[in-house]
């Protein structure tokens, strides 16, 4: 199959342009006569509006329009934003409308827009709006929010809790009965923002000749984002193209839709002019969705030897003003609390709670650190108590290799039981041991002491859940020039996924990386994918351009090589042949087909007489013409390598 890519140490294939200034971000698409906006934003936890007074925005020079909830299409003015992941144990399914009408739940909501000639005079207008609020009481301590009687962060709304899900299994009581000790943690995880280099940015345009919509955005999920445009503009999704370029960083913070885009895209469209907007670091700040802020109150109950029995506690969680992204951060910290660890029995109550704060989502680990934080701040109170070292008391509570597959006893956030596949957790602590000199630690931290130096020493392990699905899409094809298009659903922020598949195709179609053409986030190169995030896009999309790689080649391989004249011509990408054959072009394989269809024909490839491209489906779920690979993995977590 020619030279191995895969594996191999290679140069990026992002990195010239990125490194030469030569990349393409939402800021750098210009297009003429594209107008800019600047969004009113609340400056009041909580508060009702009882009017909006754009008249001063509007006459000033430059100002094409100020808009509020009212100017936009009717869906967007009085629906929430869909809420991307729902969860039957919401009781409160509270999001946020694109624009404000009535009544703003944290500082940085959306009011209005302004639309000006450039970014300066959109500042100055949005400035000379005037919004007369009714100031509420706000609360912001969660732990305040979840008491009875608390002062309500919507003011239609009896509560703040807005799910309670407990966890369980096993007999807890029994447990906790007949343990020889029990230890109790309380832990408190303050919030985190994700600082990424460039901030959210939306850029849309409206062709009324084609009736498509065209959106720029910095987004983590370009379908998705399409798919909620769809519904808010309530337009076939065949009319909107969402394309994400070059994006700088996105940690799950790009990863929800937004308000903004939704805005943006209505903006373009009601004044048939390109819209564009580029957060600044305030805004970022202010209103970009981020993690956490958990309360933990926890027990472990173990036998005199230091085993486990069981673990119990509540976990509460503040979700800011609204629910974008579900409840999912706060689930799966709680199926991953247990860890690698075997944990008999176990009881877990997760109550999620609405304060007058910025929304959280899945930002940096989406839940998982905080429960590893948690689960291992236990296990060295346990070894500590017990005057045990820490490793040791982890390696003998450890899932052995042998009790692989490894069935927690939960359900994970797809509702599907919880199994760990495979791992050998011992082996990991071993070598993560050895590689670190513990054994040597604690002399070179007396050694350190004595010359006025504090050296410290922790252990953590993990599990983490890989390779979300429900899918990602590839699609290859051979071009008429040799070359190899390549398409993908999985996007990029900097993780080099242009080159892992690069990698994958070249070596499975005997190619050279240079010779691939990739097109990602763009969601009129394939019809469906899923997006950048949860260790997803190299299991999924990987798998997917492997499948896809070796479809495309086994129609390559049936085309005999020299159908006509015009398959004289050469390219360097060659595909390497079968034993005992010569290699050939893929330049002149595609000429082949292309210029003898009846001579080409092959009863084994009824594709054969035209440009090869993937056509298996693998997923059940899909729903649309076969025309890419699908992976939809059949696992639900696989465990990583705990070092």
């Amino acid at each position: 199959m020619g030279a191995n890519h895969f594996g191999a140490r290679v140069a990026r294939l992002e990195d010239p342009a990125l490194l030469t200034g030569r990349g393409r971000f939402v800021d750098d698409i210009l297009i003429p006569g594209a107008l800019h906006a600047c969004f009113v934003r609340a400056p009041h936890a909580h508060a009702r509006i009882r009017a909006i007074d754009g008249s001063a925005a509007r006459a000033m020079a430059g100002v094409h329009a100020v808009l509020t909830a009212d100017d936009l299409p009717p869906r967007m003015a009085t629906g929430q934003i869909p809420m991307l992941v729902p969860n039957p144990s919401i009781r409160t399914p509270r999001t946020q409308l694109a624009l404000a009408r009535h009544e703003v739940c944290y500082v940085g909501q959306t009011i209005a827009v302004v639309i000006a000639a450039d970014r300066y005079l959109a500042e100055d207008a949005a400035a000379a709006v005037q919004v007369d609020f009714e100031i509420l009481p706000a609360v912001s301590d969660y732990r305040a929010a979840a008491r009875p009687g608390a002062v309500c962060a919507h003011s239609d709304l009896a509560t703040n809790i807005a799910a309670v899900v407990p966890m369980t299994y096993g007999d807890v009581d029994a447990a906790f009965a007949r343990a020889a000790h029990v230890f109790e943690e309380e832990l408190s995880l303050h919030r985190g923002g994700a600082m990424t280099l460039e901030g959210r940015a939306v850029l849309a345009n409206y062709d009324p000749g084609s009736d498509v919509l065209t959106v720029w955005s910095a987004t983590q999920t370009p379908h998705l984002c399409r798919g909620t445009l769809a519904d808010l503009l309530e337009r076939d999704l065949d009319s909107i193209r969402v394309i994400a370029p070059h994006v700088g960083g996105g940690f799950g913070t790009k990863a929800p839709f937004y308000a903004e885009e939704a805005v943006i895209a209505a903006a373009a469209m009601k004044l048939r002019r390109p819209v564009t907007w580029q957060e600044d670091r305030r805004e970022h700040f202010l209103s970009a969705t981020q993690e956490r802020d958990q309360y933990w109150k926890v027990a472990i109950a173990v036998g005199e030897d230091g085993k486990i029995l069981g673990l119990r506690g509540t976990m509460l969680h503040d979700n800011g003003a609204f629910l974008p992204w579900g409840i999912i951060a706060p689930y799966i910290a709680a199926t991953t609390f247990p860890g690698p660890y075997v944990v008999p029995a176990y009881a877990l109550e997760v109550t999620v709670v609405l304060t007058n704060r910025v929304p959280t989502t899945v930002v940096r680990g989406a839940g998982r650190p905080q429960a590893v934080f948690a689960m291992e701040r236990l296990m060295d109170r346990t070894a500590r108590e017990l005057k045990v070292d820490p490793t040791e008391l982890r390696a003998r509570n450890m899932i052995r290799p042998e009790q692989m597959p490894y069935s927690v006893g939960l359900l994970f956030r797809d509702g599907k039981p919880l199994v760990y596949a495979s791992g050998d957790f011992p082996k990991s602590q071993t070598r993560a041991l050895a590689l670190s000199n513990y054994g040597s630690f604690r002399a070179r931290q007396s050694r350190a002491r004595a010359e006025g130096r504090y050296l410290g020493i922790g252990i953590g392990n993990y599990v983490e859940g890989t390779g979300l699905g429900p899918f990602e899409g590839v699609t290859v094809r051979v071009l008429p020039n040799g070359r190899v298009a390549v398409a993908t659903g999985a996007t990029s922020q900097g993780q080099g996924t242009r080159t892992t598949l690069s990698q994958i195709v070249a070596d499975r179609i005997g190619c050279r990386m240079e010779d691939i053409i990739m097109t990602a986030g763009d969601t009129a190169a394939i019809s469906q994918g899923v997006g950048a995030f949860a260790s997803r896009q190299a299991i999924n999309a990987g798998s997917s351009a492997l499948m896809a790689g070796d479809h495309v080649r086994n129609q390559i391989v049936v085309l005999p090589p020299a159908c006509s004249a015009s398959a004289r011509a050469t390219s360097t990408s060659r595909m390497a042949a079968p034993p005992g054959a010569a290699a050939t072009s893929l330049r002149s394989r595609s000429a082949s087909s292309r210029a003898s269809p009846r001579v080409c024909r092959d009863s084994r490839s009824p594709r054969a007489r035209r440009p090869a491209s993937s056509t298996p489906r693998i997923s059940r779920r899909s729903r649309r013409p076969i025309a890419t690979a699908r992976m939809s993995p059949r696992w639900r977590s696989i465990p990583s390598p705990v070092e």
